[in-house]
């Protein structure tokens, strides 16, 4: 054969003065250029990977994630050809991959596609989060470069609003070291809650009508960084946060409309805030306060004034060990004329709208005179604007009230 040329993957022969040009695909010379060296070889068939999950809790409040809303999540992923994960590699497979559905019923899907290793000891690694979000400064959570060895780290930062708060899901526990042959090529993953929830409900402890919530807030953990790592007999999950010293607090409101009514028949709860906040059991329990400003009304027979408002500052929270990773505790405000409670329940899932568990209270009352016998500095208050002293009665035994149960309504 004559007059044979070989161009940027073309074959051209000229024969009889007729120019025929075949295209030619090398493969081989394609998938070495820029691939990493670590990478798995083309697949030979569809071996395509696909995904599926369940979440842990089913969704009670707007904003939480569940099996049957989650349409988003990131995906990091380790090709170690036949070797185990070691904290030594890199996330060469897949960096923040988003994979995305359009509703509950619809299939996982992901651009470009990845495919299982040829290799059939091959192994790969899944690590997942949800909701997506795009990695760029700002974005929260964040995450550490790609050139960055050992298991993916997610930097969080709780938003000031309960609206604002973004419900954050994990993988636990993560997919590690599969192969095309584990589940017939199929990743699933299992997500879990990795905040604590924590609600505030108030309610009236006698008849009185027209009291309302003017203000209130609670002090949160800012930031924090989530790590994957290895369980151990102390603590069996695989993942945990991680506190930079000295924490940085932030102030949390509810998105609701204030004053807020609180209902006016006995024992009626209402829902005022809704958060997503970072676990604080065992790391900075005594940071997180409370604060609050009602009014009640008086009457002219009594001597009270037409209004009382009470101010409570930087007051106590029981059951702070109650904040675990993925836990829901919630708080009921009791409010009376001359005193406050604060119980908290331990609800046995996230999501869970029934029965929970009392594990703890804290009664406040007040007096405006500090030589009062028995009393202490609980915090900072004022009645209609006088400075007053507050007394804090804290119960963190669960024996408190054995086996005490608490009904907590739909939101």
């Amino acid at each position: 054969m004559k007059n044979r040329t070989i161009k940027a993957g073309r074959l051209f022969i000229h024969k009889n003065g007729i120019r025929a040009g075949v295209t030619v695909f090398l493969l081989t010379l394609l998938a070495a250029c820029g691939a990493d060296d670590n990478a798995p070889d083309m697949p030979l068939g569809d071996r395509s990977i696909g995904f599926s999950t369940t979440v842990e809790d089913t969704q009670t409040r707007s904003g939480a994630l569940a099996t049957n809303n989650l349409l988003s999540m990131g995906i990091f992923a380790y090709y170690t050809g036949s070797n185990d994960l070691t904290i030594s590699e890199k996330p060469n497979f897949m960096y923040n991959q988003e994979v995305k559905r359009s509703n509950a019923s619809s299939p996982w899907t992901y651009s470009p596609v990845k495919y299982w290793p040829n290799n059939p000891g091959d192994k790969l690694t899944f690590f997942a989060y949800a909701p997506y979000v795009k990695e760029a400064t700002g974005s929260n959570p964040s995450f550490r470069p790609a050139t960055d060895k050992g298991y993916p780290i997610l930097d969080y930062i709780v938003s000031a609003k309960d609206n604002d708060q973004t419900d954050l899901l994990v993988s636990i526990p993560p997919s590690m070291n599969l192969t095309y042959g584990t589940n017939n090529g199929k990743v699933s993953l299992h997500m879990s809650h990795a905040l604590t929830r924590v609600s505030a409900y108030v309610k009236s402890g006698d008849n009185v009508q027209g009291k309302q919530v003017t203000v209130f807030s609670m002090q949160a953990t800012k930031k924090a960084t989530l790590i994957y790592r290895d369980p151990t007999p102390s603590y069996n999950k695989y993942a945990s946060w991680s506190y930079i010293n000295p924490i940085e607090t932030i102030t949390v409101s509810p998105s609701a409309t204030l004053p807020f009514t609180v209902p006016a028949v006995k024992d009626e709860k209402k829902l005022l805030a809704d958060f997503f906040l970072l676990p604080a059991a065992r790391i900075n329990e005594s940071d997180h306060k409370f604060s609050i400003t009602y009014t009640t009304a008086g009457t002219a027979s009594s001597g009270d004034a037409p209004v009382q408002t009470v101010t409570l500052s930087n007051q106590t929270l029981p059951s702070m060990d109650k904040w675990e990773f993925g836990a829901y505790v919630s708080y009921t405000f009791l409010i009376e004329k001359q005193k406050l409670t604060v119980t908290a329940t331990s609800h046995p899932t996230w999501g869970d709208a029934g029965t929970g568990t009392v594990t703890g209270s804290v009664v406040i009352t007040y007096a405006e005179n500090e030589s009062t016998p028995n009393w202490s500095n609980g915090g900072s208050g004022s009645v209609d604007g006088k400075p007053v002293v507050t007394h804090s009665t804290v119960q963190n035994d669960v024996q408190w009230e054995d086996g005490g149960t608490e009904i907590v309504e739909k939101s």
